[in-house]
C-alpha cells in the first residue's frame, strides 16, 4: 500500500473507532443503563477472580523498572538537544494537574476516613494505617507507572528521533496493523480514564452545588454540566499548550496550595508532623508487602479488588494520555530529572496533601458523626463546612474541581490529536474538536447511568479495558529495557574485544 494512503487510512480509521467506540456508551448509557452496568460488573468480577494478583504485580514491577533506570548509566542522558520548555513551576503543574488533579479533591476526606473506620489491616494506630494505605494508593506506584510509559515516549522522540509519536510507542512493532492496532486500543483506553474523570469530577461539582445551595439538581443538571466542560476543554485544547491548558495548570497548582494551608493552619502540629512522617516512613518500609499484600500488610479479598486493583486499573488506563503529555512537556530534560520529578516530586505532594485533610477530618469524626464523609462526591465541601470562611473555599474547592477536570480533558484531546494526526505533536484543530466532541458524547452516556452507579459502572469500564493495555505496556517497557541494557552491554563487550 502506498505510504501516505495508508497514513491517510490510518488516520480516518483512528477517528473512526474512536467516534464508534463513543456512540456506543453514549446510547447504551441512555436506552439501557442497567444493563450496560449488569454487563460491566460481571465481566469485570470474571476478570478480578483471575488477574487480581497480576495487577498487584503490575504496580510493583513499575517502580522497580523506575529505580533501576535511575541507578544506570542512561539516567545522564538528556531528553533532546533544545532547553525546557517550561518553568520548572508550570512543569510540575502541568503534570500534576493533569495527572489526578480531580482525584485529589474526589478523596481527599473520604478516602482516609473510610480507612480510619475500617482499617485495611489489623493495626494499634488506626489513623497511621489510614495514611499509609492513602499514600499508598496515590503515592509511588501510580507516579512510576506515568512516569515509566512518558519516558519511554520522551527518550523514542528526542533521544532515539523517532520521526512521530506513533513510532516513538511502540518501535518495535514492525508490521504496520499490528502497529495501528495498539495505538488504537491505547487511544480507546484514554478515552476511557478521560470519561472517567469527566463523570466522577462532574458528578462532585453538582453535589457540591446540591450541598452549598441546599437544592436537589438531578441527572439532567448533571449532563448539562458534562456537556458544558467539555466544550469548554475542547476550546482550551484548540488553544494550545502554552495558552489556556498552561494557565489553568498554574493556577490550579496556586489554588490547591492556596486551600491546603487554609486548613493546616487549623492544625495541631505536632501530631500532624508525628502521624504524617510515621505513615510515610512505615509506607516506605513496608512498600513490597502492602503492594503484594503479603504478612501483616495481607488485605481482604474484597478490600484487594475495590480499593487496590480498581487503583492500579485506573492508573494504567490514564497512563498512556498521561505519560505521553508528560514526554511531551519534558523535552529538554535529563532522565533523572525526569524520574524525580515525575514521581518522587508528586508523591511529597500528595503525602503532605492528604496528611493534611486527612488529619484535619479525622479529628472532626472522632468527636461527630462518623458517617458524614460516606458521601465520595459530597464529602470535601461537607468537611470544609466545619471550617471559618466555609462559603469561599466551597467556591475555591468548586472551582478547583473544575479546573482540575477542564485540565485533565483538554491534555487529554491533545494528545488524542495526536494520535490521529499522524503524531504530530502539534495537531491540528480540526483534528482536537472531533476528540472533544467523541469525549463528551461518551462521558454524556456513561454519565445517564447517574451518580449512584457512575462509580461502580466507571470503575467495571476502567478495569476491563486496564487488563489488555497491561499487557501492550510490559512488551514497550521490555523492549526499552533490552535495547538501553541488553544492547549497551553487547556495546561494552565488543568495545573490549
Amino acid at each position: 500500500m502506498n505510504l501516505k494512503l495508508y497514513e491517510k487510512v490510518r488516520s480516518n480509521s483512528l477517528l473512526f473507532y474512536g467516534a464508534l467506540f463513543g456512540i456506543f456508551f453514549f446510547f447504551t448509557g441512555l436506552l439501557a443503563p442497567q444493563l450496560l452496568t449488569d454487563v460491566l460488573n460481571q465481566i469485570n468480577q470474571e476478570l478480578l477472580s483471575v488477574f487480581s494478583t497480576y495487577y498487584l504485580w503490575v504496580g510493583l514491577i513499575a517502580v522497580l523498572a523506575a529505580v533501576v533506570i535511575i541507578i544506570l548509566p542512561i539516567r545522564k542522558k538528556r531528553l533532546g538537544d533544545q532547553e525546557p520548555s517550561y518553568s520548572y513551576f508550570s512543569w510540575v503543574a502541568l503534570l500534576y494537574s493533569t495527572g489526578m488533579g480531580s482525584g485529589l479533591l474526589l478523596r481527599a476526606v473520604q478516602e482516609p476516613v473510610y480507612y480510619f473506620k475500617n482499617s485495611p489491616v489489623v493495626t494499634t494506630d488506626a489513623k497511621i494505617t489510614a495514611l499509609q494505605y492513602t499514600f499508598f494508593h496515590w503515592g509511588f506506584t501510580p507516579w512510576a507507572m506515568y512516569s515509566l510509559f512518558g519516558l519511554i515516549v520522551a527518550y523514542n522522540l528526542y533521544v532515539k528521533k523517532n520521526t512521530n509519536l506513533l513510532d516513538a510507542i511502540v518501535p518495535h512493532a514492525k508490521n504496520k496493523w499490528l502497529k495501528f492496532t495498539a495505538i488504537l486500543f491505547i487511544i480507546l483506553i484514554t478515552i476511557t480514564g478521560v470519561i472517567a474523570s469527566l463523570g466522577l469530577g462532574t458528578a462532585q461539582v453538582v453535589n457540591g452545588i446540591n450541598y452549598a445551595f441546599k437544592v436537589d439538581y438531578g441527572t439532567n443538571f448533571l449532563l448539562l454540566m458534562v456537556v458544558a466542560i467539555g466544550i469548554v476543554a475542547t476550546y482550551s485544547a484548540l488553544t494550545g499548550l502554552n495558552k489556556i491548558i498552561k494557565f489553568l495548570a498554574d493556577l490550579d497548582f496556586t489554588m490547591s496550595i492556596i486551600l491546603m494551608v487554609f486548613i493546616a493552619y487549623f492544625l495541631n502540629f505536632e501530631s500532624f508532623g508525628y502521624q504524617t512522617i510515621t505513615a510515610f516512613y512505615k509506607y516506605c518500609l513496608h512498600f513490597f508487602e502492602m503492594s503484594l499484600s503479603l504478612g501483616d500488610y495481607k488485605t481482604s479479598e474484597s478490600f484487594t479488588k475495590d480499593w487496590t486493583v480498581f487503583y492500579w486499573a485506573f492508573w494504567l488506563a490514564w497512563v498512556p494520555f498521561t505519560g505521553i503529555f508528560i514526554a511531551r512537556i519534558s523535552r529538554g530534560r535529563t532522565i533523572k530529572e525526569f524520574i524525580i520529578t515525575t514521581i518522587l516530586i508528586p508523591t511529597v505532594a500528595t503525602v503532605l496533601w492528604f496528611s493534611v485533610f486527612a488529619n484535619a477530618a479525622f479529628d472532626i469524626v472522632s468527636v461527630g458523626d462518623a458517617n458524614q464523609f460516606d458521601n465520595v462526591f459530597s464529602s470535601l465541601f461537607v468537611f470544609l463546612e466545619h471550617f471559618p470562611l466555609h462559603h469561599i473555599t466551597f467556591f475555591i474547592a468548586g472551582l478547583l474541581v473544575l479546573i482540575s477536570i477542564i485540565n485533565s480533558v483538554d491534555s487529554a484531546i491533545f494528545v488524542l490529536g495526536m494520535f490521529s494526526d499522524n503524531g504530530n505533536e502539534n495537531p491540528s484543530k480540526k483534528h482536537k474538536f472531533i476528540w472533544g466532541f467523541i469525549i463528551t458524547a461518551t462521558a454524556l452516556g456513561l454519565t445517564a447511568i447517574g451518580t449512584t452507579e457512575l462509580l461502580n459502572g466507571i470503575s467495571n469500564l476502567l478495569v476491563i479495558m486496564a487488563l489488555p493495555f497491561s499487557f501492550l505496556y510490559g512488551y514497550i517497557v521490555f523492549f526499552f529495557f533490552k535495547n538501553i541494557v541488553f544492547k549497551r552491554k553487547a556495546g561494552i563487550a565488543s568495545d573490549k574485544s
